[in-house]
């Protein structure tokens, strides 16, 4: 099928609506925004905010560590995944660039899932999703989600697909079907930011220097006026002409003007267009190079950038951890034995010096060993640091006031003389079991510590 074709069968705004003339014109020139000109892809990531905005998302979470664990535990899965290298041709980073990219920009992303023999996914290749058409159908045992996506390969050929088939990353869906793009949601701010950008291009282009009216003495015929004010333009327009000395002949007169309140508001609507855009992507204006307002340095940066990770960034991620593991990890959500899980600690780590205090409260408090705070430093451990300290002055006290001791103690131990202390007996089995549900091995036989 031609693109024509496609075109006829699809509507950007909903696939359930028929295409009209109105929306085929959409489809070929972005369709028309209330500020009077087209918002498509192309002419979107012409606005510099836009971009950067896409390229902050898509490439900060790109970044981040995506591994698989073994559910219930914290332990990594050590063999192969598709997560090592989901897309031969491109890099991991790549691959999720271009995926978060795409539910940004269109609201879903697509990737077409390839299988080995046993059925367990082992690659994933980007669909653009102008190729994607989700239809919604009745469930059914081969089809669970009822949902069929309509595929148009690089022939124009179509392919009915299911979730087994491709792997969908979608953004905020108000049908369950396709993902709200904010593209066309936000199709008028958008058409706002591209027609300023227009004028604004448009003004230092034809705007003379200085700007004013040619004024003759004569009458002039048509001809005459179209001639004089083509070499008015052709000698004194644009940049290049700045500061040019005017040449007037035929009794012509020049009167200066300056730059209308008007033209001025356009030109500052600009920088409104950056606020907008940064509010419909959640990212603070200074992440956009917009710092009006707003200190360039020290904590209120900070926090604006936390709260950026918790606000913005985490539903992002908390989105495709749970996509990955039901679609591409081996026996799907509810059958598997893995789950995804990003790394966050690079970008809530804050300074060299937040960190160091960070560190040295989890260490001195037992959370975490020192050997663990360097793997978090991309440092390689060092043998006899992988110990768990605590400050002798938090020994512990049961009710009658003796002390529960803390050493030399196994970890098993400490449990259960952690609920001594407040008053809870715990039997071997108990212990035993907490210690398990907390992910500790503990070996087999009575433990150090008995039923009180």
């Amino acid at each position: 099928m031609g693109v024509l074709g496609g075109l006829v069968r699809r509507s950007l705004e909903s696939p359930n609506v028929p295409l009209t003339s109105d929306s085929l014109a959409e489809w070929i020139n972005g369709g028309a925004s209330a500020a009077g000109v087209a918002v498509n892809e192309q002419r979107a990531y012409g606005l510099t905010a836009y971009l950067r905005a896409i390229t902050l998302i898509a490439g900060t979470n790109a970044a981040l560590p995506l591994k698989p664990y073994k559910n219930g535990t914290r332990e990594k899965v050590t063999r192969k995944t598709v997560l090592d290298n989901p897309c031969p041709g491109m890099t991991p980073f790549e691959f999720w660039q271009t995926m978060y990219a795409h539910a940004l920009g269109w609201g879903t992303g697509y990737a077409r899932k390839v299988r080995d023999g046993a059925d367990v996914v082992v690659q994933a290749r980007p669909i653009h999703p102008s190729k994607v058409r989700p239809e919604p159908v009745d469930p059914s045992a081969s089809n669970p989600e009822g949902l069929l996506l309509i595929v148009t390969d690089r022939r124009g050929q179509e392919h009915r697909l299911t979730s087994w088939d491709v792997m969908r990353l979608p953004y905020l869906s108000i049908d369950g079907v396709s993902g709200l793009s904010p593209l066309q949601a936000a199709r008028t701010t958008l058409g706002v930011a591209v027609a300023a950008e227009n004028t604004a291009a448009h003004f230092y282009k034809n705007g003379a220097r200085p700007s004013g009216v040619l004024q003759s003495k004569k009458n002039l015929t048509d001809d005459q006026a179209k001639r004089l004010k083509r070499n008015w333009r052709t000698k004194n327009s644009g940049v290049d002409n700045v500061g040019e000395v005017a040449v007037l002949d035929n009794e012509t007169e020049f009167k200066q003007t300056v730059i209308s309140p008007i033209d001025a508001q356009v030109l500052d609507s600009r920088k409104f267009s950056v606020t907008e855009i940064a509010r419909m992507f959640g990212i603070p204006p200074h992440m956009l190079g917009d710092v009006t307002g707003s200190t360039s340095w020290g904590t209120g940066i900070e926090a604006q950038t936390t709260g950026f990770v918790v606000f913005t960034d985490r539903p992002w991620l908390t989105m495709v951890e749970q996509r990955v593991t039901r679609e591409l990890l081996p026996g799907g959500w509810s059958a598997g034995t893995e789950y995804a899980e990003y790394s966050l600690e690079g970008l809530l780590r804050g300074d060299s010096k937040t960190r160091a205090e960070f560190y040295r409260v989890l260490i001195e408090h037992g959370i975490i060993s020192p050997n663990e705070a360097r793997v978090l430093e991309n440092l390689p451990p060092v043998d006899g640091l992988d110990v768990y300290m605590v400050p002798k002055n938090m020994e512990l006290i049961d009710r009658s006031g003796v002390s529960a001791g803390l050493a030399p103690l196994d970890q098993a131990t400490f449990l259960q003389r952690v609920y001594l202390a407040v008053g809870k007996v715990l039997s071997d089995e108990e212990a035993r079991g907490l210690a398990i549900a907390a992910g500790i091995d503990i070996p087999a036989g009575p433990l150090p510590v008995g039923a009180a």
